[in-house]
């Protein structure tokens, strides 16, 4: 694997303790959360928090009560994306899918995605708006069976 490729299949190293998310005071009515991220006390990013089934990506894929949709803003690194996404498991280990939503074919931001645990799923449109989707999920999730002939029987 090159120094350029990430490992869709590991979740990030630990960052330091110096990078650090609070949650900010948000102008919605309570539905979502957003968090300020900094590294060393220097803002790195905000990263806005909301239940999918909030939002027109709920159409798009069969979505679970407890999935969350992230949405980092421009200053928002991989680190930012990763951190807050860490919390939000943390917070909900009951939750099974971190969605990310960026413009279809931007590759820069699918790029800043896989670098902070996601991985790309699919391209699908929502009204005026085609989007590229990527997911992170909790290791109880990925380690669940796939196959369509493994039935559980107990």
């Amino acid at each position: 694997m090159s120094a350029n490729e990430v490992d869709l299949l590991k979740w990030p190293d630990p960052l330091p303790e110096s990078w650090q998310a609070a949650e900010v005071p948000n102008d919605d009515a309570g539905t979502s959360r957003r968090y300020q991220v900094t590294n060393g006390g220097v803002p790195a990013g905000t990263v806005l928090v909301e239940f999918v089934v909030a939002t027109a990506v709920a159409e798009t894929y069969p979505v679970s009560a407890r999935d969350r949709l992230l949405t980092p803003d421009a200053g928002a690194g991989p680190e930012a994306l990763q951190l807050v996404s860490e919390r939000v498991m943390a917070a909900d280990p009951g939750c099974r899918r971190l969605v990310l939503a960026v413009d279809e074919g931007d590759l820069n931001a699918i790029a800043r995605g896989e670098a902070a645990g996601y991985r790309f799923v699919v391209d699908v449109d929502i009204p005026g708006r085609s989007l590229s989707l990527l997911a992170a999920e909790p290791d109880w999730v990925l380690e669940t069976s796939r196959y369509m002939d493994d039935v559980p029987t107990s």
